[in-house]
């Protein structure tokens, strides 16, 4: 079917508004907590909320999705978060943006429960991993642009709007999704909503050695990358007085290598193999942390030295990315949305400790940050190792 080479494409530019709805607004937090008349902490907790609200809902729209299929509940997934993306726009105080924003969270787990299923479900391994990486390389231009996109709405523009304008967004490229996506879960292969066995299917995978070793590895990196997100924008701003548009450069520059680096996965898995790809991935994404401490600790007033080094690290975590979510997925023959389910989950709660571990150590300077990612590389060789040697 010709809509298979176009359907992850149509996916990642619905994922990407999703994504837009953390990154287009970070230079206007500042602005923001001011317009709500609140604190940059708590302004700075919209962040977490999202990922709070990203990381509720995995374990149960699994078996929903394996239930009732991945359409409707990607598509149903996809009415709530245009809801709550409208209720962000209208906001009249902090308290209501955070449950707005947790609402939001909630209904991005449709994307990586049903969708994510989807894509696993219509190719095989080296189709998905290349898939996952062209997803990927889409995707992330909403942590790379976004940032500068948002710069730029700024000047014409309120926040508020702008989550007018994703709301616009999302609804477009739902209807696109109602019409062109494939039911990959038919009817014959659908599983009863019985407690019992929804457990146990569960259970099955978080005692699944390789598949929870390779879901944490990719988790890790992850991890470093929100942490970046979560404390960039007041260390580029705030600390260093740089405009925002400034700050939406630096971070197309770090996201800009991730996208260079998830191009080269279809190359990198034809030259190198699986598993001396993931060795690369985590030995550059390494090799950056140990830069970046260096470099905030040695020229910590030169922040272009320190968003190089984030470079190397995200190029190298790009490489990895598709490759441990597909190991991750094959290591279990669970139903399929028990584990994306599973896996999302593990993916939205470390987001909730990378942006919280930004607001807990960020003091102005990029050294906690550097110290951060250092840890996540660090973790995720490790990890990684661990399925070497089982």
């Amino acid at each position: 079917m010709r809509i298979l080479k176009f359907f992850p494409i149509l996916l990642a530019f619905y994922e990407i508004v999703t994504y837009l709805s953390n990154d287009m607004y970070l230079p206007a937090l500042p602005q923001m907590a001011h317009d709500l008349m609140t604190t940059n902490e708590l302004a700075q907790l919209s962040l977490t909320t999202w990922f709070l609200g990203a990381a509720s809902m995995q374990l149960i729209l699994g078996p929903i999705s394996d239930r009732y299929g991945r359409k409707p509940v990607l598509l149903i997934g996809g009415i709530f978060f245009v809801i709550a993306t409208l209720l962000c726009a209208i906001t009249p105080n902090i308290s209501t943006m955070l449950i707005a924003r947790f609402l939001q969270g909630c209904a991005v787990c449709s994307v990586t429960v049903a969708g994510y299923a989807a894509i696993h479900e219509l190719y095989d391994q080296a189709a998905a991993m290349k898939a996952l990486a062209l997803m990927a390389s889409i995707t992330v231009l909403a942590p790379a642009f976004g940032p500068l996109a948002g710069s730029l709405f700024l000047q014409f523009a309120g926040w508020r709007e702008m989550f007018w304008f994703l709301a616009v967004w999302a609804i477009a490229i739902l209807l696109i999704l109602y019409k062109w996506m494939p039911e990959s879960h038919p009817p014959a292969n659908r599983h009863p909503l019985a407690i019992a066995t929804i457990s146990r299917n569960y259970w099955a995978i978080l005692t699944n050695r390789n598949f929870m070793l390779n879901a944490l590895a990719f988790c890790a990196t992850f991890t470093g990358m929100i942490a970046w997100i979560a404390m960039g924008p007041f260390l580029v701003i705030e600390k260093f007085n740089y405009s925002p548009i400034v700050f939406g450069i630096f971070q197309v520059l770090v996201f800009g290598s991730f996208i260079i680096g998830a191009r080269f996965v279809k190359f990198g898995l034809e030259e190198f193999g699986v598993p001396k790809l993931i060795v690369i991935s985590i030995t550059m994404a390494t090799i950056g942390t140990v830069l970046s401490v260096i470099t905030a600790t040695i020229w910590p007033a030169i922040l272009i030295a320190f968003v190089i080094t984030l470079m190397i690290f995200t190029f190298g975590n790009a490489l990895a990315f598709g490759p441990l979510q597909r190991l991750a997925i094959e290591a279990s023959d669970a139903p399929m949305g028990a584990r994306m389910a599973i896996f999302s989950s593990l993916m939205c709660w470390s987001g909730v400790v990378g942006s919280s571990l930004a607001g807990i150590f960020y003091t102005g300077a990029a050294l906690p940050l550097a110290y951060i990612v250092l840890i996540t590389a660090i973790t995720a060789g490790l990890l990684r190792w661990g399925v070497k040697k089982s």
